[in-house]
């Protein structure tokens, strides 16, 4: 692997340069991507509406499923169902062989977050609105009454035990609790809040800040760290918690220590912004806006 040290305005333990494996199939930009737990399938959708389901023992595209602008994107655990939250209200349901999706409707703005939880059973989607929605995995249908984080969304994301949900908006970030259907916390930041993502017990919630700083919140909403020079436009946090992936602004993509609070190692690879980015084992996945997927290890 070639690596080359990069001089940045940033105190870096270690700056890598890599070359990454390049997934292409997408005509327009990339907005999100997510992994499967068990690595066989990652998931990317973009403003060219297409839902792409990439196989990744061959690393190439199984399918491209054609429909509105998408905006988020999740695949099942054992990486046999994929879902996309479209610009236009709607989810897009599939199963891993790329299947005529299922279109679930209940929603009344963008939405902006997909997650399955980690059973299989149930997906779980946030609007930009605020309402947080439950769907049965395998039938498509709706799933009780809607919840909703009290604000406008910018960000979102949910916990795979579908018991946490993360909103961030304006200069406040939330964090629900979807079990007593009632809002944990709101924490006010000193800049508008542009990502965010929740370690997977639920413990820790990272937000990517305007002012090009990625903040730490413990279960009370108490800052508990920061990372600076990181304009994040999306976050990810590794399985066991102790890693954080950043999307950047500036079409690099990072790799934090969350204990250490420090930036370890800077990819480069993208020739535009970077939307987002998901944990494919230990490698990290990235979608950018150059219509490229890529794979980082």
């Amino acid at each position: 692997m070639r690596r080359i040290a990069l001089l940045l305005p940033l105190a870096l333990a270690t700056c890598v340069f890599a070359d990454p494996v390049v997934l292409k199939g997408h005509t327009r930009d990339v907005n999100a991507v997510a992994c499967s737990v068990d690595g066989s399938l990652v998931v990317s959708g973009g403003d060219d509406g297409a839902m792409v389901l990439w196989d990744m023992a061959q690393r190439q595209r199984k399918s491209a499923l054609p429909g509105d602008a998408v905006l988020s994107v999740a695949a099942s655990s054992d990486g046999n169902r994929a879902a996309a939250g479209e610009r236009y209200n709607k989810v897009r349901l599939t199963d891993a062989a790329g299947g005529p999706p299922k279109l679930l409707e209940g929603h009344t703005a963008g939405v902006i977050a997909v997650q399955f939880t980690a059973d299989g059973k149930t997906l779980l989607s946030v609007a930009k609105d605020g309402n947080i929605r439950a769907w049965d995995a395998a039938s498509g249908a709706g799933q009780g009454a809607p919840q909703r984080i009290p604000d406008a969304l910018d960000a979102a994301a949910v916990t795979t035990d579908g018991k946490w949900a993360a909103g961030g908006a304006g200069g406040f970030v939330y964090l629900q609790n979807l079990g007593t259907k009632k809002l944990a916390w709101k924490a006010a930041q000193p800049a508008n809040c542009k990502s965010v993502a929740i370690a997977p017990d639920g413990g820790l919630v990272a937000a990517g800040l305007g002012n090009s700083t990625v903040v730490l919140l413990d279960v009370a909403g108490k800052e508990s760290g920061r990372i600076e020079g990181v304009d994040a436009n999306g976050l990810a946090f590794s399985a066991d918690g102790t890693k954080l992936a950043a999307a950047g602004h500036d079409n690099l993509v990072y790799l934090i220590d969350v204990a250490a609070k420090k930036v370890l190692q800077v990819w480069k690879g993208h020739e535009r912004t970077v939307r987002g980015v998901c944990w494919l084992g230990g490698a990290v996945v990235s979608g950018s806006a150059d219509m490229t997927v890529r794979l980082f290890e």
